[in-house]
């Protein structure tokens, strides 16, 4: 007689309590590291400590089974008390800090002012107790409900990398979108999106080449560091890590958006507005309901959109790179990144500040949208003032690509769009002589505007291109006969057009023989 097949959910018994983090850059005299504490339902089998990466988060096995679904459900710790403990590569303790408070919902933040030693190091996070009762009223009565519980016989939570930069450093630093730059994510449906909630990572698929790119990139430019934006929420995280390394690309660091705090932002600002409402009516109703009808615009546009999230960090992480450090650039035209990196530059530069940059950019609307409300406005103007404070007026980047799929605007589309959001002639007055960013067609287009910046060579452009063979690019399968007719067809500037000719020949050569 034959048996049924066991088709029973494993039975979650106990919680495990980690810190997600993803690594971190700094430079000697400045860093930080970020991370969230969560609560992780486990079965009796995942107890065993020895099976868990701390640097993920992940137990030995869910690095091919996590979804963002499933992380969606984690359950924040509030308030943890934490303290951080940094060793180098030979596990020597270089660095402990004072407690770590984290906030309501187990984000926390450590800014190591220390001057640390150049290099790989490690890190950990040590839980030392609680900042809230309700917290610790929770934990008491899951104690108290479950025998033989590991709440509260872990110290160490998490794990990551903190790469520490010179200060006279002068090299490179990659920074990449993930959606549509180096994920061939479907954000243009509504069933694209919903679906991406529950894809695993051997489900999740690189554009055609670009993980070879990002590869051949850290070898030609001496290991420099690479970063990952995204606007994707923060429990994507364990997920998108786990995709990170199963395409073999090594990462400083990994940004998500904290949806919850825009969302947590309405609320506080709709209960302030209840009890405070003589403050909200002082300068009359129209103007308080003008500034309240766009505060709730922009935060509405803003769980979607990019605009401030991932300008407030590029220009975070500038505080903490060295002076003469030259950024490399990537995203693509399916939303604003276009825009978003010709803002840092403008702003690094110092030609829009001060009170002339907060108001501009509470008034911007790019592409239909108020993304930007007036705190987040603030915010980016203080760290505007930090980097010139540090750094002074300079651009940082040295080059700026954006990958162009068929949903988003042409180079020059893109181009006149800039123009028109940024104040009158400042474009051309600035990028006159060069481009603040170069629109091209993904892997490929990518290889050989590197190459002709000096960044790659001809045989690592050979590399990526080989790495695209049996892909799948926006629906047809990469082969001889694709790559040869679509090298004629990429967006390319006129100084790279020998280049483009030689690698032509050289595929035609290869595929011939």
């Amino acid at each position: 007689m034959s048996q049924e097949p066991n088709t029973s959910q494993p039975i979650i018994t106990d919680i495990k309590r980690i810190a997600v983090c993803g690594g971190s850059l700094g430079r000697e005299r400045r860093s930080y590291v970020r991370g969230q504490v969560v609560d992780v339902g486990i079965t009796d089998l995942m107890k065993a400590d020895g099976l868990w990466d701390l640097m993920t988060g992940l137990f030995k096995g869910d690095e091919t089974k996590i979804t963002p679904f499933l992380d969606f459900s984690l359950a924040p710790v509030r308030k943890p008390v934490l303290k951080l403990e940094v060793s180098d590569n030979s596990g020597k303790l270089i660095y402990t800090s004072g407690k770590i408070k984290a906030d309501e919902d187990g984000f926390f933040s450590c800014e190591i002012r220390d001057k640390l030693p150049v290099g790989f190091h490690d890190f950990q996070v040590i839980l030392e107790g609680l900042d809230s009762f309700r917290q610790y009223s929770k934990d008491l009565a899951h104690l108290n409900a479950t025998e033989d519980s590991i709440l509260g016989k872990t110290t160490i939570v998490g794990k990551g990398k903190l790469r520490i930069l010179p200060e006279e450093y002068q090299g490179i630093v990659v920074t990449s979108d993930i959606d549509q730059t180096y994920l061939a994510t479907d954000i243009h449906s509504g069933k694209g999106k919903f679906s991406a909630l529950f894809e695993t990572p051997n489900q999740k698929q690189a554009l055609p080449g670009m993980p070879e790119l990002y590869r051949e990139l850290r070898i030609a430019t001496n290991n420099s560091p690479l970063a990952f934006i995204s606007a994707s929420p923060h429990f994507f995280r364990r997920t998108m890590l786990a995709t990170i390394a199963k395409d073999n690309i090594q990462i400083e660091s990994l940004h998500l958006k904290y949806l919850e705090g825009t969302i947590k932002g309405v609320f506080d600002k709709v209960i302030d507005t209840i009890f405070n409402p003589i403050e909200f009516l002082q300068n009359g109703f129209k103007p308080a309901w003008s500034r309240t009808k766009k505060f709730l615009g922009a935060s509405y546009q803003s769980l979607f959109d990019q605009m401030s999230y991932k300008l407030s960090i590029l220009l975070y992480d500038r505080i903490y790179l060295p002076t003469q450090t030259k950024e490399i650039l990537l995203g693509d035209n399916t939303e604003s990144d276009y825009m978003i990196f010709t803002l840092y530059q403008l702003i690094c530069m110092g030609k829009i500040s001060g009170d002339e940059l907060e108001e501009y950019l509470y008034k911007l609307n790019f592409l239909g949208r108020d993304a930007i409300t007036r705190d987040a406005a603030k915010k980016i103007r203080l760290y505007a003032e930090e980097i010139q404070r540090i750094h002074g007026p300079k651009n940082p980047v040295a080059l700026t690509i954006i990958n162009r799929t068929s949903h988003g605007p042409s180079e020059s589309d893109m181009i006149q769009k800039v123009k028109e959001a940024l104040p009158e002639g400042m474009y051309e007055a600035e990028f006159g002589k060069k481009q603040a960013f170069y629109g091209t067609e993904g892997a490929m287009g990518m290889a050989l505007l590197l190459e002709s910046f000096g960044f790659l060579d001809t045989n690592q452009i050979l590399s990526v291109i080989a790495g695209m063979i049996g892909k799948v690019w926006e629906g047809k399968l990469v082969d001889e006969t694709f790559l040869l007719g679509k090298i004629d067809e990429l967006t390319l500037p006129k100084e790279v057009e020998t280049t483009r000719q030689k690698i032509k020949e050289s595929l035609s050569s290869a595929f011939t023989s």
